[in-house]
């Protein structure tokens, strides 16, 4: 009998089996994502296996130690992170990590070794969500201006800004149309409908369970851009609301809210999500201080780090929120336990653009990640090491295709 290579073989094997008794053709799958999804959710159920997604989410400018590091319980937080507090029992805060390279102008580098071949969300993509319909999403908020956080085959990849294009691109609602949004399970009807007859009870269960899932991200969309409104002879096609500061928060929830649905409907494995970009262009005109956040960053306590910098307080938490808010939508998705998140940034001190003391934090996992606050000492750990970490705790550092971001894992970290 033939060897497995990895677990990741043996997924894809096992998945073609189960196709094949479920009478599932290739066309069919073309039809839907959604299809293979489903079965993906079936096998990972069956096996209970160690975590199999990745989520890794870029926020830029640092943050203060003195304002981010919460207590070894986690039963006390600053400003900073304090956002975290509701999601504390998921999360690990790692201690004297060093951006290797702190700064302006490192976006390309922050998941890479260099500025070529595949970043960690790429790379990881292709191994751990080599049997799903996408092998990896990049997502931001008003992240598109001044540095890209992937690159495939050396190639830059945009961020995809835009929720509504996002939720049509992965749910296929209009595939090769950027219409907006009418009824995103429309062109799913005649593959769903061939599907129930040959499936059982678990698997009727499981594909509807996903449908409610994305028919409730669908209506807050809708809701969002205005509603439908009128009878239903009256209904109009909604318009996708403008993507500017004003709706930062807005997009941010959506892009969380589409990346929990897309892990759970097991359309990827892999997801990057940036908040913004290097030059942290945006703003919150909802918070006290109007201006960007790049200002806030520099507009308060100069060079001396004893200083209290409230704007730049203030915006970092609220990012801080919206990072917390992700956690929470895995979490409440049912997701949370076989994904491992990591949260980077490109630098420490924002003000200082240093390297050291960068805010980095790893969640979920389920029993794979320890809790609390892990200290990386004076080794020089570095984001890298984290997100090798990150790949160890997915057992996808043992497959060829793994480019290898570090040789060390994070001590205390890993269960």
């Amino acid at each position: 009998m033939k060897r497995y290579k990895n677990i990741f073989d043996k997924e894809r094997r096992d998945l073609l089996k189960l196709f094949a008794t479920a009478g599932i053709t290739k066309g069919l799958l073309r039809a839907s994502p959604l299809v293979s999804g489903m079965m993906l959710s079936r096998l990972a159920d069956a096996a209970e296996t160690a975590p199999n997604k990745s989520v890794v989410v870029y926020v830029p400018g640092g943050a203060l130690g003195e304002h981010w590091y919460p207590n070894e319980d986690l039963s006390s937080f600053p400003e900073m992170s304090q956002p975290y507090e509701s999601v504390a029992s998921e999360c690990n805060f790692l201690r004297n990590m060093t951006q290797l390279n702190g700064g302006h102008g490192n976006m390309p580098r922050i998941l890479n070794t260099d500025f070529a071949g595949d970043t960690f969300d790429v790379n990881i993509g292709r191994i751990i969500s080599a049997n799903h319909p996408f092998s990896y999403i990049n997502l931001g908020v008003m992240s598109n201006g001044h540095g890209e956080i992937t690159r495939n085959n050396g190639a830059l990849v945009p961020f995809e800004d835009n929720p509504f294009n996002a939720f049509n691109r992965l749910f296929n609602a209009s595939p090769g149309d950027n219409s907006p949004l009418t009824s995103v399970l429309d062109p799913h009807r005649n593959a769903l409908t061939a599907l129930q007859s040959k499936l059982g009870n678990y698997e009727k269960h499981r594909l509807d369970q996903h449908l409610t899932a994305i028919e409730e991200t669908e209506q807050r969309l809708i809701a969002l851009s205005g509603g439908l409104g009128g009878s239903c002879e009256e209904t109009q096609t909604p318009a996708p609301f403008e993507l500017s500061n004003a709706t930062f928060t807005q997009q941010a929830k959506l892009q969380a809210d589409i990346i929990a649905l897309a892990l759970q409907c097991n359309l990827t494995a892999s997801v990057s999500l940036g908040f913004g970009n290097h030059q942290g262009e945006h703003s919150f005109p909802e918070l006290n201080f109007k201006d960007n956040y790049h200002s806030s960053i520099h507009g308060g306590g100069g060079d001396n780090p004893t200083q209290t910098y409230p704007h730049y307080r203030e915006l970092r938490a609220h990012v801080s929120s919206l990072s917390a808010y992700l956690i929470a939508a895995l979490k409440d998705k049912g997701v949370l336990d076989s994904t491992i998140v990591c949260e980077v940034s490109d630098m420490g001190h924002g003000n200082q653009h240093g390297s050291e003391n960068a805010p980095m934090i790893m969640a979920g996992g389920g029993g794979a990640i320890q809790r609390g606050v892990s200290n990386a000492g004076s080794s020089g750990f570095n984001q890298l090491n984290m997100l090798h970490t990150a790949a160890v705790a997915l057992n996808a550092h043992q497959d060829p295709l793994y480019k290898g971001y570090a040789s060390s894992v994070i001590p205390g970290v890993l269960t």
